[in-house]
C-alpha cells in the first residue's frame, strides 16, 4: 500500500467514525426532546435509560434509586411524570456539562400524597440565586425551566450547593391538584458528636477525608467511621446532602 493510498484510508476511517459519533449525538438529541421510554413504559425505564445517555455523554457515574414497583402511570395529573423526567434531565445535564462531577446520584420516593426527586452530584458546586426565576435575564433558562416545571402542578424545586463539595436539586410534586405545598416542617436529628461536628464542618469547607483527618490528626479511617455516623443521624445518604443540609439548619 502506497503512501497515498494509506492517507486516504486513514482519512476515510475518520469520516466513518466522524459520521458513526455526529449519528450517536443526533440520536440522544432527538431522545433528549422526546423520551420515547416515558410514554411506551413510564418514568422507571425513562430515567433508567436517561442516565445510561448521560454517562455516555458525560462519562459521569450515575446511580439511581428507584421504587422496584413504580407504575408506568404514576398519577392521573397530566405532565406529572414528563415534569419529574425533565428537570431530572436538566440537572443531570448541569451535573455533567457544568459542574465538572464525577459522580451524580438519582433517588425517587413516593407517597400517597406527592413524588419526591432528589439529584445530587459532586461537582464544583455554585451560589444558587434567591429567585430561579431570575436566572432568566442571564441567559441561564435551563435552572429557571425546573422551577416552572414544578410551580406549574403545585410543586416546588429546591438547589442548594456548597462550592467544592456539590449540588443538589430536590423536586416535590403533587400527586393530585394542589395548591402550592407549605414549607417542611423542621426535622429532628439526633444530636452530633463534637468530633462528628468536627468532620462535618471538614466536609462543608469542601475537604476531602484525607484533609480532613490531617486537620484533626486522626486516620482517614477515623474520618470515614465518624462520617458514616453524620449521615445515618441527619438521614442523608452523601457528603453533598450533608453539607447542604448542615448549611441549612445551622448544624456547624
Amino acid at each position: 500500500m502506497d503512501s497515498a493510498t494509506s492517507l486516504a484510508s486513514k482519512a476515510l476511517h475518520t469520516l466513518i467514525g466522524m459520521t458513526i459519533q455526529s449519528l450517536t449525538e443526533l440520536g440522544d438529541l432527538v431522545a433528549d426532546l422526546h423520551p420515547r421510554e416515558l410514554a411506551d413504559l413510564g418514568l422507571g425505564p425513562a430515567l433508567e435509560t436517561l442516565a445510561l445517555r448521560i454517562e455516555r455523554r458525560y462519562g459521569l457515574v450515575v446511580t439511581l434509586d428507584l421504587p422496584p414497583d413504580l407504575a408506568p402511570d404514576v398519577s392521573p395529573l397530566p405532565g406529572l411524570a414528563l415534569a419529574a423526567y425533565r428537570i431530572a434531565q436538566e440537572a443531570l445535564h448541569n451535573a455533567g456539562q457544568h459542574a465538572s462531577a464525577g459522580r451524580v446520584g438519582l433517588s425517587l420516593r413516593l407517597s400517597e400524597r406527592d413524588l419526591r426527586l432528589t439529584i445530587a452530584d459532586d461537582g464544583i458546586g455554585f451560589r444558587p440565586p434567591r429567585s430561579l426565576n431570575g436566572l432568566t435575564g442571564e441567559d441561564r433558562w435551563g435552572l429557571a425551566n425546573m422551577e416552572r416545571q414544578a410551580t406549574a402542578l403545585g410543586g416546588r424545586v429546591e438547589i442548594n450547593s456548597v462550592l467544592g463539595v456539590g449540588t443538589q436539586v430536590r423536586a416535590t410534586l403533587p400527586l393530585t391538584e394542589t395548591s402550592p405545598l407549605p414549607e417542611p416542617s423542621e426535622p429532628l436529628y439526633e444530636p452530633l458528636t463534637p468530633r462528628e461536628q468536627e468532620v462535618l464542618r471538614g466536609v462543608t469547607a469542601g475537604l476531602t477525608n484525607k484533609q480532613i483527618a490531617a486537620r484533626l490528626g486522626i486516620s482517614d479511617r477515623t474520618v470515614q467511621f465518624h462520617l458514616g455516623n453524620v449521615l445515618g443521624k441527619l438521614g442523608v445518604a452523601s457528603r453533598t446532602e450533608a453539607a447542604v443540609l448542615a448549611l441549612q439548619r445551622g448544624l456547624v
